[in-house]
């Protein structure tokens, strides 16, 4: 275990793996994130307060300065890291978790007319397009639609069915993630911004993990963040986000209600249980005025 590690890279690997080897005994470690912020593609809620607990436990994070250069004195000598501001870091390793690229290379893809080196496009039912006849088909990783096991296991299960022959809708674009740290941070669907973006009238509904009763019941100290993202207009959830202690076993009730496209009027009526974590959904609900 190294003494000093530098992890290059905030998003999900290189926040759990920072914390990972800080708890597995390494003593200094820093994270080096080029965006403004951790999880940059989730709520900036998330990322902040993951900012915080690393910083309480002796994890330094540095955000909004990419890495310049990086070079080892010696063969097994430190590891001087330059930042794009000047800032000089030394450490004994770097970690790399900037993203990854497709294994592809070596498949034969050129031989029906395909490039070799990126991300297999498909269309909805995972065949892949540019072939003809539809008889070739891509799942998991290497189409890059959503570079996660539970995906890829969802496409495998699709895309058997199509090939059976059987009548089955194209897959689904709602992705649910956990980064697993401590706290961890559970999300699914888009958040407020994505919606914004993509031309939804949305509007979000946070509360407070730590002013559960269900959360005062497993300890003291317990803080975290959950959050709705609503479509007004057809008053159905969109997006939602957990930070907390072990919340990512209310991720699948957000799934759920996201891809049933369940009303919110409905979804009042699916009591939660008390003293429970999951009173979190009747409170948010509150929040939405029902």
């Amino acid at each position: 275990m190294p003494r000093r590690l530098l992890v290059v890279g905030g998003g999900a690997t290189g926040v759990e793996m920072a914390q990972a080897f800080h708890r597995l005994g390494c003593p200094r470690v820093t994270i080096v994130e080029g965006a403004g912020r951790l999880l940059a593609r989730e709520e900036p809620f998330a990322g902040e307060e993951l900012r915080a607990a690393f910083q309480t436990a002796g994890i330094e994070v540095v955000t909004g300065v990419p890495l310049a250069s990086a070079r080892r004195d010696g063969n097994a000598g430190t590891v001087v890291t330059t930042l794009a501001d000047g800032t000089r870091i030394s450490t004994e390793e770097i970690f790399v978790a900037v993203g990854r690229r497709p294994a592809t290379a070596d498949l034969g893809l050129d031989t029906v007319g395909l490039a070799s080196d990126r991300f297999v496009n498909v269309d909805g039912w995972m065949r892949v397009t540019g072939v003809g006849e539809g008889w070739l088909y891509a799942v998991g990783d290497c189409n890059g639609r959503a570079l996660l096991t539970h995906m890829g296991k969802y496409q495998g299960r699709l895309t058997a069915d199509v090939i059976l022959g059987r009548d089955v809708p194209a897959t689904t674009d709602v992705v649910s993630r956990v980064v697993f740290t401590d706290p961890q941070v559970c999300a699914v669907g888009l958040t407020e911004q994505q919606a914004q973006d993509a031309g939804l009238p949305v509007r979000g509904v946070t509360y407070g993990m730590g002013d559960l009763p269900g959360a005062q019941v497993q300890g003291t100290g317990i803080t975290g963040t959950s959050k709705l993202v609503i479509d007004s207009e057809r008053s159905v959830i969109v997006g939602a986000t957990f930070v907390g202690p072990g919340v990512q076993e209310l991720l699948h009730a957000a799934t759920v209600a996201i891809v049933g496209q369940v009303p919110l009027d409905q979804l009042w009526h699916a009591v939660p249980s008390f003293p429970t974590v999951s009173e979190v959904w009747l409170h948010l609900l509150e929040q939405c005025g029902l």
